[in-house]
């Protein structure tokens, strides 16, 4: 039932063009499911990267079969939450599409790509767990106390683990630093392209890699 229930809501959601509720998605099942019943399956439920590596298994595996390796894609996106309270999860981050800090849920997320299908195999919530003052507004900030790269390299780390048949790992600048292509060049042997935004960073990476 978990399952089923996993894929209903989120194709509700997907297919869901204004706000969405447990409510609502038992009226449109004609309250086969009741509003506790999808509530509480969600508050219960370990909706972590594992349980998404082991829902879409079984079609990455099949996408293994055909001939050549795919690629592992690392992107964040922020889930704009601009009237809800601020804590550690629901809190400022940097935008870079809007060159500037919006309110939200801050998320990575590593996709698996071949023959023209992506596939999610990975996701974290950046939690802002600590708190300091900045020293040039003399105000009080959230950071996490695990950067995104290091999340970065965990993933990886989940995904050789789990013996994905992937050649290059794929990301924005973001992530473009000299020991995350030492990992994954070194550590990993794999291949990597990222956008670089300077020539300090292309030094970066070649003193990496000697």
């Amino acid at each position: 039932m978990s399952k089923n229930l996993i894929d209903l809501y989120t194709d509700y959601l997907i297919s869901s063009f204004s706000q969405t509720t447990a409510t609502g998605l038992s009226s449109i099942v004609g309250g086969s499911l009741s509003h506790d019943q999808i509530t509480t399956f969600l508050a219960e439920s370990d909706l972590d990267s594992k349980s998404l590596w082991l829902n879409v298994k079984p079609m990455v595996r099949e996408l293994e079969k055909a001939k050549g390796t795919g690629v592992l894609i690392f992107d964040d996106s922020i889930a704009e939450k601009p009237y809800s309270d601020e804590n550690e999860i629901i809190c400022y981050h940097w935008d870079h599409a809007k060159n500037s800090h919006v309110k939200g849920i801050n998320f990575l997320n590593c996709l698996f790509e071949k023959d023209g299908v992506s596939l999610p195999i990975a996701t974290e919530i950046i939690e802002k767990n600590e708190r300091f003052i900045d020293q040039k507004t003399g105000k009080e900030k959230r950071r996490s106390s695990t950067t995104k790269n290091e999340l970065m390299q965990k993933m990886l780390t989940v995904a050789q683990n789990n013996r994905f048949l992937y050649g290059y790992v794929l990301a924005d600048n973001w992530f473009s630093s000299a020991d995350n292509m030492k990992f994954i060049k070194k550590d990993l042997q794999k291949e990597f392209a990222f956008a670089l935004k300077s020539k300090k960073e292309l030094r970066s990476m070649k003193e990496a890699l000697a």
